[in-house]
């Protein structure tokens, strides 16, 4: 009873920033099982939350924090890329709105977006497209890997870059992995292997996942492209 109770809670959380087409089709993988157990989650303000992020280096948190906006309906993947652009330059130039130029207009449209979100290719082609001034990249899950993602993670404590991630939400509440979220790596404990994702749905908090969760949740498979999801580094 215990354990419905946590998947219940759990997946009332971590409810979906877009939906896929109803049509959309999955094919199931021997690896779905992992996305039918819910992942520990621990939200900021808790005790837990407050312990972590007192025993890291708050600084690209902060940082984040000064550009944060949150997300329009179905827009968590512009709104990542809003706040981590903005920050990357210092400015609040760039809004959810005025990223949507003639070029951006091309890889996808603001109307669909508001429908059903964006792939982590659309993502990274937005990225590109918006901040020719810095340096992007994408990291599909399943051939990047656990290892170079704990690599990235540390890396990302220091470095003047931030880490987008997509990842399915439903595999962190164990209930499946159709449904998909962007958010921003704000933070990392590296000794406990914890990740801070800095949430950009106004109606959610923060909240802190273990790394190997967090990856397992990307490893879900978008119901858009057909594989699986990942994460986009961009900055100077």
């Amino acid at each position: 009873m215990n354990r419905l109770l946590l998947v219940l809670l759990t997946a009332l959380y971590l409810s979906a920033c877009s939906s896929p087409p109803p049509k959309a089709q999955v094919q199931l993988t021997p690896s779905a099982a992992k996305h039918t157990t819910a992942k520990t989650i621990s939200l900021l303000s808790s005790t837990v939350g407050q312990e972590l992020i007192s025993e890291i280096d708050q600084v690209k948190h902060e940082q984040l924090l000064k550009y944060w906006v949150p997300q329009k309906k179905n827009y968590c993947g512009i709104c990542s890329a809003v706040i981590s652009i903005n920050t990357s330059r210092n400015n609040n130039h760039l809004t959810q709105k005025n990223i949507f130029t003639q070029d951006t207009k091309e890889i996808i449209l603001p109307e669909t977006v508001s429908k059903m979100g964006l792939t982590l290719r659309e993502l990274n082609e937005i990225l590109l497209s918006s901040a020719k001034d810095l340096t992007t990249k994408k990291f599909p899950a399943h051939v990047s890997g656990l290892d170079l993602f704990r690599k990235q993670l540390r890396e990302n404590n220091a470095n003047n870059s931030f880490m987008i991630v997509n990842f399915s939400r439903q595999s962190l509440a164990g209930t499946g992995m159709r449904q998909g979220h962007f958010s921003i790596v704000s933070g990392y404990h590296p000794e406990k292997r914890q990740v801070l994702i800095l949430e950009v749905n106004g109606d959610k908090e923060s909240f802190w996942v273990a790394d190997k969760d967090l990856f397992t949740a990307m490893m879900a498979i978008d119901p858009v492209s057909q594989i699986p999801r990942g994460w986009a580094i961009t900055g100077k």
